[in-house]
């Protein structure tokens, strides 16, 4: 017999409206809107879902989409920065009420609160554009974001349904997690149960998270074993689980990582990414862990877009296991080896810096007063996670940080819109598409506007480019 060793967040998805536990007057509410479209479409044509994290918001579109028969085209906040992209992903999807198996289609929007406000605009304009002409249902979905949000999302609001969701109500909670404990056969004590469930604050799935933490393996929890939680915090847990999961020398002992991680395995492949060139500084290493966590993306991508999730094995398989197995040459000393890299290239030497090793990290800290190029090192090391420790003076950089990958997005955003529109010119002018020319036109562009002047004022005034355009290319 196969023993089932998914998390048991996956494994207690619900399939149907009927499994979803709390929030009975928005998923009626989402229900009753459904329904709307099969007299035509309603007036409102999308619905916005916000409330806090892991109280079933995407889970219930999922839940109802199977119910009523829809198939869904997921795109996540990733995904729709920009109107290309998106008509990239949708096309003609939202126009045509069935897909090419028959099927009715729905279209979610999920992590509406990842877009940024001003800087993805434009995704949310080509979003409005969308729902003013769509033939199908459209959800948007976001978290609940604080003050501000209505403002920030102004026009989705204004053409949607607004449903709120609710943090789970605790008699609620406690029923759902006495049901799950039955079915893994698993005697669990009333205020062991009523522990986990309280100290969620109505998050659902932390609950199963914290359940799964204390109860796989064991046969009865107790109180006591509960109460080992202690009050959690994601940033202390987590570079535990990313130390567990670099140092195992099994794919057991590395895949059962993801159950007491503590957080969601999306956000722990972000950590795992991240931080991987630091622990596999060996390059053939290096080169194996990266194309573990390739497969496990494209397990995931394909697990999602199919909604065959016994893929996502596959997916936690390479992203801890495959991940921790390719560590054979490596030393663990990557940010180690980069930071002396970086000194040495601003021309201090050695000598000047003092790096120790902490609990908690590396710490760098001048021995001398050094020149300007200091300024530059506390610029590096503080976009490598770096705090500046005024009473020791020194950096304090942990030897694990968090995903950095959204802020250099948001720091390059004018860099690629200014390429991005010179790359339009130079493909309407030279009737080529805008990837050759970012491929093939631009680099050779920027030689010559770096090295001849005369030359540049004449590409200039053919492409009709602007200052600061003209300005990206000589920098």
């Amino acid at each position: 017999m196969t023993v089932d060793s998914s998390p048991w967040t996956d494994r207690f998805r619900p399939r149907t409206l009927k499994e979803i536990v709390g929030n009975s007057r928005a998923i009626e509410q989402l229900r009753m809107w459904m329904r709307s479209w099969e007299k035509g479409i309603p007036k409102q044509r999308a619905a916005f879902l916000y409330g806090p994290p892991g109280v079933g918001k995407t889970s219930s579109v999922m839940a109802l989409a199977n119910d009523l028969g829809f198939d869904v085209l997921e795109v996540n906040a990733s995904d729709y920065r920009t109107k290309s992209r998106l008509e990239e992903l949708i096309g003609r999807a939202a126009l045509q009420t069935r897909t090419i198996t028959g099927r009715r289609r729905m279209i979610l929007f999920d992590e509406l609160e990842g877009v940024s406000g001003t800087e993805d605009r434009g995704g949310i304009t080509a979003i409005v554009d969308i729902i003013k002409e769509t033939r199908v249902p459209i959800v948007l979905v976001a978290t609940a974001i604080g003050e501000g949000w209505e403002e920030k999302f102004g026009p989705l609001v204004d053409l949607s349904l607004l449903i709120e969701y609710r943090p789970v109500p605790f008699v609620e909670a406690v029923r759902r997690l006495r049901e799950m404990a039955d079915e893994l056969r698993i005697s669990v004590d009333d205020d062991a149960i009523e522990y986990i469930a309280d100290r969620s604050q109505g998050d659902l799935r932390s609950m199963i998270n914290d359940l799964e933490a204390v109860a796989r393996g064991l046969k009865r929890v107790t109180i006591a074993e509960a109460e080992k939680l202690g009050e959690r915090d994601r940033k202390e847990y987590t570079p535990d689980a990313l130390m567990k999961i670099f140092s195992a020398k099994t794919l057991r002992e590395a895949r059962g990582v993801i159950s007491s991680a503590l957080i969601d395995h999306d956000t722990l492949f972000d950590w795992i990414y991240e931080n991987i060139p630091f622990v596999l500084d060996d390059p053939r290493d290096l080169a194996e862990g990266v194309e573990a966590l390739a497969r496990a993306d494209v397990h995931q991508t394909r697990g999602q877009r199919t909604q065959e999730y016994r893929l996502l094995k596959y997916m936690f398989n390479e992203m801890t296991g495959g991940v921790a197995l390719a560590r054979r040459e490596s030393e663990g000393a990557g940010l180690l080896k980069l930071i002396r890299k970086r000194i040495k290239e601003l021309g201090s030497r050695q000598a000047d810096i003092a790096i120790a090793e902490s609990p908690d990290g590396l710490e760098v800290k001048p021995i001398r007063h050094l020149d300007s190029d200091w300024g530059k090192a506390n610029a590096f090391l503080r976009e490598l996670g770096g705090r500046w420790v005024r009473e020791k003076g020194l950096w304090s950089l942990p030897y694990f940080r968090p995903p950095q990958l959204i802020w250099r997005y948001r720091r390059t955003w004018h860099s690629r819109h200014r390429r991005s529109s010179i790359a339009e010119r130079v493909a309407r002018n030279c009737h080529i598409s805008t990837k050759e020319a970012v491929a093939d036109v631009i680099p050779l562009m920027k030689v010559i506007f770096q090295g001849n002047a005369s030359m540049a004022n004449e590409i200039s005034e053919w492409l009709e480019l602007g200052e600061k355009e003209a300005e990206w290319l000589r920098s």
